[in-house]
């Protein structure tokens, strides 16, 4: 897979992103505090797979438990009850290569939605989290795998089984996720820390 180094909110930050991924606040509004990308043409990436990076307000629990603090409120955001959300590998003590001195975790969860009380295809989540103490900031990376193939989805159940064989290609998809995010957290820099006081 190709990267290239993309200037992220005008420049203050910047990070290695996959060629071929398109800036969706070119189609629709996103807002100030998220980048959004989405896969403009298939290929090594799935054209329905999107990164989404986030600045919130930092959340006021302890660094340990703040990965599944926001793990939880994507999932009540996206109507998944915890009995339909797995966790499929998860890092307490990642590093954030260029913020060695901020906690960072990622997890990878599968669920399955029920956006607006119907079922929706299942979703594999990528997520990582940079706590950015010193402007009270959680930075949020997701990479968002929906599956809409059913030999996809048959793949990820096997796969939810302890299946990881190399023809499994939801292994396949999950694994091109975690490079993205990985990839992402290795070089990401921030250039500008005003754009945290606004």
């Amino acid at each position: 897979m190709e990267f290239q180094n993309t200037k992220l909110y005008g420049g203050a930050l910047t990070a290695d992103l996959p060629v071929g991924l398109f800036d969706a606040s070119q189609l629709r509004q996103i807002p100030n505090t998220q980048e959004v990308y989405v896969c403009e043409t298939p290929g090594i990436l799935n054209k329905f797979d999107a990164l989404i990076i986030d600045l919130l307000e930092r959340v006021d629990v302890d660094d340990s438990e703040a990965i599944q603090y926001h793990l939880n409120e994507i999932c009540k955001l996206n109507e998944v009850d915890k009995q339909d959300s797995v966790i499929l590998g998860q890092d307490k003590n990642a590093k954030a290569d260029n913020l060695p001195n901020d906690y960072c975790a990622w997890v990878i969860s599968g669920e399955q939605a029920k956006k607006w009380g119907r079922d929706e295809t299942p979703l594999v989540l990528f997520l990582a989290l940079i706590r950015l103490e010193n402007v009270k900031t959680d930075l949020l990376i997701s990479y968002n795998i929906p599956f809409h193939d059913q030999l996809q989805i048959d793949d990820l159940r096997r796969e939810l089984q302890g299946d990881t064989t190399a023809d499994n290609l939801a292994v396949k998809r999950i694994d091109v996720g975690k490079q993205v995010v990985l990839r992402i957290l290795k070089s990401l820099k921030i250039h500008d820390w005003s754009l945290f006081k606004n």
